[in-house]
């Protein structure tokens, strides 16, 4: 793999002037203007934005699903932006884990089988130390041998965040995590996913357009119109529920 190492940090992700055009008719369209932050490890940030404000976009650039159009992207100090696609699919599944408001498990596969999945695709055997801390930490013992059918909500949700950690990835995208979710399922999705980020020093980027989600962070970046336009740090619900209503205006 030919990911360029920039150099050691604490920053576990960047994007250095980043656009996404998209020309699929007359005129282009810019999904993303010229969009540079840095997110920090162990770190957890909300991206927030109306519909087509950009935020699903500014996710697949920074986890390489989509390649930007211009700029860089830099993961745990490797600039993936000139990457192939099978180096750019082999970085991710080495660095990068995701959750999904769908939870994306395989229905056939048990808990186990799931959780280890990663490592399976990759090649390699699984570190049955960290797969037990794992474990503990998500409170899955009592159901390594479930299907999903046979799990609740809020306990495939913990199996998803176990199976995006399991490769001990950089960064954790958790697109839209608690939008099947009840309210009080999703609050402790939440919690979990900020407990795993200062307890296992993981770094959370959480794309959401829910206000009470976003809350849940530590820093909180709003986008509009592919721009990042505002930054709050430690912000209340009603706050980032307030920045919102006041972009859409």
């Amino acid at each position: 793999m030919n990911a360029t190492t920039v150099t050691a940090t604490t920053v576990a992700i960047e994007l250095q002037d980043v656009h996404k055009t998209y020309r699929s008719g007359p005129e282009p369209a810019h999904a993303l203007r010229g969009i540079s932050l840095a997110l920090h490890s162990g770190s957890i940030t909300a991206i927030v934005g109306q519909s087509g404000s950009g935020k699903s976009t500014l996710l697949n650039c920074a986890a390489g699903l989509e390649l930007a159009t211009s700029g860089r992207v830099v993961v745990g100090g490797h600039d993936i932006s000139g990457l192939s696609p099978d180096n750019l699919t082999r970085f991710r599944r080495d660095h990068i884990g995701f959750v999904f408001q769908a939870y994306n498990l395989i229905g056939h596969l048990s808990v186990l089988d799931n959780i280890e999945l990663p490592a399976v695709l990759a090649g390699r055997q699984t570190d049955h130390t960290w797969l037990s801390h794992l474990v503990t930490e998500m409170d899955l013992g009592g159901l390594l041998d479930r299907l999903p059918a046979q799990l609740s909500g809020g306990q495939a949700q913990r199996v998803a965040i176990a199976r995006a950690l399991i490769a001990r990835p950089t960064v954790i995208f958790a697109d839209e995590p608690t939008g099947a979710l009840d309210s009080r399922t999703g609050a402790a999705v939440l919690d979990l996913l900020r407990t795993t980020a200062q307890r296992l020093e993981q770094t959370v980027v959480i794309v959401t357009h829910d206000s009470r989600v976003a809350a849940a962070a530590e820093r909180v970046l709003v986008l509009a119109d592919g721009s990042l336009i505002d930054q709050m740090d430690s912000p209340t619900a009603e706050q980032v529920n307030d920045h919102l209503l006041a972009v859409a205006r």
